[in-house]
């Protein structure tokens, strides 16, 4: 790897962040000389990296033109698997999506299956020509990932899935460079990549579906721990004496109290008391259980013991991010996943407890709110992701002197290995 390679990744971040998007923001922000940054600038237009656009709002002298990524030379595919459904995605390098769908799928069904099926469903999104230009490729997955290794580990509700080598498989269906995460990462990932100048840097998501889950971004890059176990929150014990049994095999979990199959669990029980009419209808005349979506129904409609369990789960929830809000000190905390879709109902228990058990340094300007990417937060990130991985050093330098990503394969590291001259980004909070 040569020293062109390196400031030319680092050239590269601070475009695609908007931290410096002129010659010389670039090289205010780096210190380094007029001709290093002209000479890198000229490489990625080159290569196809970078366009020009209209002139920077002139401060005297020649005005700059705004430098961007370019969006036409290579393309991502980005897939997230829920516990109930699929959502997939092409971006531009850029992030801009250009094709999307979100179909019902069960995890459960393996990964055989569901890799069947994710190659359909890409196989749809990828015309001939986006597939020619197809560059990389991240899936999330609802569980633990070793993200060195690009497999899931020993995930509680993946049946089948422990050790199954999914970045291999995608790579040699794709031949292209291939990640797994988990899904919580790359949702965190990509609301912060979408939300970064009003969100901050140190910011968490909680995804609170059919099961509960946390990612971490501290100081604009994701934090996995040391083996990628980072962030399981709906693990951790609300309840040490309960009766109540997880999906993991443990007892008095957060997620068995307050995931989405656990509040469908205790909605269809008072539907079969006689203690919520409306739940009881929604149960009357199908062998189908009670969906997390019923039990949201019910909230809007005003049924007393749907608003009970989400508030009862927002307040759980709240608690347990609490110790992590004075331990971790975010600037915001965002909301995703079914339950984050009930809006206040939900919100406003958690708010409540985390202001009332952190400390007050920690929440006096803390946002708690819900994601508003429609959704698209996990396949944004995954997208992120890759492009991320692309411009680092290692692969950059790696695929640039092949000619492009296809027939490389991914790194083993973690792509926030900070890159070298490593410049503190404006704005961060």
């Amino acid at each position: 790897m040569t020293d062109h390679t390196r400031t030319l990744s680092l050239v590269l971040s601070l475009i695609r962040s908007g931290t410096a998007v002129t010659r010389p923001d670039l090289g205010r922000q780096t210190g380094l000389g007029r001709t290093i940054i002209t000479q890198r600038v000229d490489h990625a237009i080159r290569v196809g990296l970078v366009a020009e656009g209209e002139p920077a709002p002139s401060t005297g002298g020649r005005p700059s033109r705004i430098l961007r990524i370019a969006s036409g030379r290579g393309v991502v595919l980005g897939a997230v698997f829920g516990a109930t459904h699929l959502n997939a995605a092409v971006t531009d390098l850029d992030g801009t999506v250009l094709a999307e769908r979100r179909v019902p799928w069960d995890i459960e069904s393996g990964p055989e299956a569901s890799l069947v099926t994710l190659v359909d469903v890409a196989g749809q999104l990828l015309s001939p020509e986006l597939r020619e230009r197809l560059w990389g490729v991240c899936v999330g997955v609802p569980g633990p990932v070793d993200f060195a290794r690009g497999m899931p580990v020993q995930p509680p509700i993946m049946a089948g899935w422990h050790g199954f080598p999914l970045r291999d498989r995608l790579e040699a269906h794709y031949d292209v460079p291939a990640w797994v995460d988990n899904d919580a990462n790359l949702m965190a990932l990509g609301a912060w990549s979408r939300t970064r100048a009003a969100a901050g840097d140190n910011i968490l998501l909680v995804k609170a579906s059919t099961g509960i889950g946390l990612g971490l971004m501290s100081r604009g890059r994701l934090h996995r721990g040391a083996r990628g176990a980072a962030g399981d929150l709906g693990h951790t014990i609300v309840a040490e004496e309960s009766r109540h049994r997880c999906r993991c095999g443990k007892f008095g979990c957060l997620e068995a109290f307050a995931g989405g199959w656990a509040l469908t669990r205790d909605a269809r029980a008072a539907a079969l008391e006689g203690r919520s009419a409306f739940l009881a209808e929604r149960l009357e005349g199908t062998d189908a259980p009670l969906a997390v979506t019923d039990v949201l129904d019910g909230c809007r409609a005003g049924d007393r013991v749907s608003t009970e369990l989400v508030t009862r789960a927002g307040e759980l929830v709240g608690g347990q991010l609490a110790t992590l809000v004075s331990v971790f000190n975010p600037s915001t905390v965002y909301l995703a996943g079914v339950l984050a879709q009930a809006g206040d109902v939900f919100r406003d228990p958690v708010a409540e407890v985390v202001a009332r058990r952190s400390l007050p340094l920690a929440t006096d300007e803390l946002v708690i709110a819900r994601v508003d990417l429609d959704r698209a937060e996990g396949v944004v990130g995954a997208a992120a992701l890759v492009v991320d991985e692309l411009l680092h050093p290692e692969l950059l330098d790696q695929w640039l002197r092949h000619g492009s990503p296809r027939g490389i394969r991914a790194r083993t590291g973690d792509f926030t290995e900070p890159l070298p001259l490593d410049v503190p980004l404006a704005g961060a909070r």
